[in-house]
Parts: structure tokens; C-alpha cells; sequence
């Protein structure tokens, strides 16, 4: 039997193993060679275009020659433990890759002569920075999201005290107002109005996080009359035109009022329209999934604005709210997108929660959500429908 070299295998094993380069994985080879060290004799193309290195930095030298200080020394010891015990063998470290550390989960299995003796060793790798990574975030993200949620608590409680005193104030213009001045008592009770519209939205932004933590926060409610409620405290004055979906909704209603009131107002604070146009459907989406879509006829979203919606990308000229309320769905398992229509015609956002939709829109829905609410005398019952 012809003896090859350990030169000469080199030269021809990494041609040897081309099928190893139809694999998306590292995949490498080791030889043993003649002073009984294990070599690496081919290395895949994946692998490869992963390290960013030429296959000349590789061939015919050991892990402890390839990656410098600990590293290599780790690897090379789980090599030689391969090849003195036999037995096939996994293993997790860390190596440099282009320059950054990478963790690897490698699989080891030696290939035995006919006398029992180990002549090489192949190995497969799996790359789990990745997973890591995504590990990492989570808790990044759990730590912001309970941050977040204490701020809330605190922002909300801070503010109760403010529209009680705006409440007492309101109460104490009213008795001293004439009978007859009808139109500043009109205007005190709309303030008393939006006042105890905002203190309702702060309890239940309260009671909120009181309950975040149970397994199921669902409730069941209406979801124009929720739409409603939120118009009253953010256009009191009855400005602008929104229309929403009459549907009985079982979700996180909390939620859905945090995520609706943040897009609501938006949509009239950046719509550069005297009259804004709103529209706001929901309807049953994937599997256990709400999907709410916001139309407008404002002039759009600005680029920051898109990128904090789409990407997740904290702009601080976009503000705190869209990040925070993208945060608050994405928490939930929920998506949100957002994008401009056409030639300045408006916007659209579109965002999913866990839920379920009980009761869809329907014309019959439609004619009873006025006489639900109700028209005051005197006002426009065009203006809103919510």
C-alpha cells in the first residue's frame, strides 16, 4: 500500500471534499497527521466566506496556530480529546470571526481505520450569536418595557392631581359666572368635560399597569364607544371628522386606548389640515389577532416618523410616543406598520393585537352607533361619527 504524505494529502483532500460546499454550515475536515496532530485538511466554502479568510490560513495547521490566545488553545484541546478517545463529541466555544467573537456549537466524529485507530475528524458547526443575541434583546427589551411601564404609572399619577385642580377651578368660574352668560358657561363645562374624560384615561392607564401582569388582561367592549372617548378628550371642539367601526372587541383595552389615542393624535397635531379626515376600522386578522387600520387625508408621515414605525429606529425628532407605543405592541406579540398614500393624500397605519373581534361592523351597526351616542342640540352631528 502507497504511503501519502501529509504534503501531499493536503494538496489534494481539500478538492477531496466538494460536496462539503453544497452545505449552508461551517463544515471542516482534520487529518492527523504524522506527528499525531490534528490538522485541518479542507474547510468548506460556507465557512469560509463566514471567516472572511483564505483557505492558505487553514491547510495544514492546527486550531491553536489559526486562532490566537484562548481560542485556539480550546479548540485544539477538543480536537485531541476527539482523537484519543474515539467517541463523537459536541462542544460549544467562542472565535474570532472577521474580526468580532462568534459562539459555535461544533460536532466532532472521528473516522477509524480498519484497526480501530482514529485518521481524521469532521466537523460541523452551528453559529449561535445569533440566538444569543436575540436572548440578549430580550431582556434588554423586558427591563425597557417594565421601565417604561413604571414610568407610565408615574407620569399618570403625577397627573391626576393637575385636572382635579383644573376640575375645582372650573367648578368655582361656573358659580361665579352670571346666569346669563351662556357662552363662557358652555365653555367651563367643556373643560369640566375634557377634565373628567382625562382623569377616566389616567385610572384606566393606572389600572393598566396594576394588571399587566396577569395572564389575560382581555375585556370586552365597544370599540366606537372607545374611539369616541378619545376624540372628546383630544378634539373636544368637534373639529375634525372621524369615523370608526362599531364593533364588540375582546382585547387589552387599555392597549388599544394607549396605541389609538397616541395615532389619533398624531394624525391631528401633524396632519397640517384644518379639518382632518379620520377613518379607524377593526376586523378579526391572523388566528387570536385584532387588526386596526388608521386612514387619514393628512399630509403623511415624515421620515423619521416612518423609520421609529417600521424599523423600530428611536428618532429623537420623532418623539417618544411612536416608539413607545411601537414598544407596547410589539410586547404583546403585535405588529405595526405605517406608510404614506399617494400624492400627499394622507396616511395609513395598520397595527395587529391579541384579541378577538365579537361583533363585526355592519349598516344596522352603523345607524345605531348615532343613537347611541347622541347628538347635542345645536351641534353638528356630522363633524364626528365615532
Amino acid at each position: 500500500m502507497t504511503q501519502v504524505t501529509d504534503k501531499e494529502y493536503l494538496v489534494t483532500s481539500q478538492h477531496s471534499y466538494g460536496d462539503f460546499d453544497l452545505i449552508s454550515a461551517p463544515v471542516f475536515v482534520l487529518h492527523i497527521n504524522d506527528a499525531g496532530e490534528p490538522v485541518y485538511a479542507a474547510i468548506n466554502d460556507y465557512a469560509l466566506r463566514k471567516s472572511g479568510r483564505p483557505i492558505s490560513d487553514f491547510l495544514g495547521r492546527t486550531a491553536q496556530e489559526i486562532y490566537p490566545h484562548a481560542y485556539g488553545r480550546t479548540a485544539y484541546a477538543f480536537h485531541c480529546g476527539v482523537r484519543d478517545s474515539g467517541v463523537s463529541t459536541s462542544y460549544q466555544l467562542d472565535l474570532p470571526v472577521a474580526g468580532m467573537p462568534r459562539s459555535f456549537r461544533t460536532t466532532l466524529c472521528p473516522d477509524l481505520d480498519d484497526e480501530g485507530k482514529v485518521t481524521r475528524l469532521v466537523g460541523c458547526s452551528t453559529d449561535l450569536t445569533p440566538e444569543q443575541n436575540a436572548q440578549e434583546a430580550k431582556v434588554q427589551f423586558n427591563t425597557l418595557a417594565t421601565e417604561m411601564e413604571q414610568f407610565v404609572a408615574m407620569a399618570a399619577h403625577d397627573l391626576r392631581a393637575p385636572m382635579r385642580q383644573i376640575s375645582a377651578i372650573a367648578g368655582l368660574l361656573r358659580d361665579d359666572l352670571a346666569e346669563q352668560d351662556i357662552g363662557n358657561i358652555e365653555l367651563l363645562e367643556t373643560l369640566e368635560r375634557i377634565a373628567a374624560k382625562t382623569m377616566d384615561l389616567v385610572t384606566e392607564v393606572l389600572q393598566h399597569v396594576e394588571v399587566a401582569a396577569e395572564r389575560n388582561p382581555h375585556t370586552v367592549f365597544n370599540f366606537a364607544t372607545l374611539c369616541n372617548d378619545i376624540c372628546a378628550t383630544l378634539d373636544p371642539t368637534q373639529v375634525h371628522t372621524v369615523t370608526s367601526s362599531m364593533s364588540t372587541l375582546s382585547t387589552d383595552r387599555t392597549v388599544m386606548q394607549i396605541a389609538l389615542c397616541n395615532m389619533i393624535e398624531n394624525a391631528l397635531k401633524h396632519g397640517h389640515r384644518d379639518k382632518m379626515k379620520i377613518k379607524i376600522d377593526v376586523r378579526q386578522g391572523d388566528p387570536g389577532m385584532l387588526e386596526v387600520t388608521l386612514t387619514d387625508n393628512g399630509m403623511g408621515f415624515s421620515s423619521d416618523a416612518l423609520k421609529v414605525m417600521n424599523n423600530s429606529q428611536f428618532r429623537a425628532e420623532s418623539g417618544y410616543g411612536l416608539f413607545a407605543v411601537k414598544r407596547l405592541i410589539s410586547a404583546r406579540g403585535g405588529t405595526l406598520k405605517a406608510q404614506n398614500l399617494p400624492i400627499q393624500s394622507g396616511a395609513m397605519v395598520r397595527f395587529s393585537l391579541p384579541g378577538y373581534c365579537l361583533e363585526d361592523a355592519t349598516k344596522s351597526g352603523n345607524q345605531k352607533r348615532s343613537q347611541d351616542i347622541g347628538d347635542q342640540p345645536g351641534k353638528d352631528s356630522g363633524r364626528r361619527r365615532a
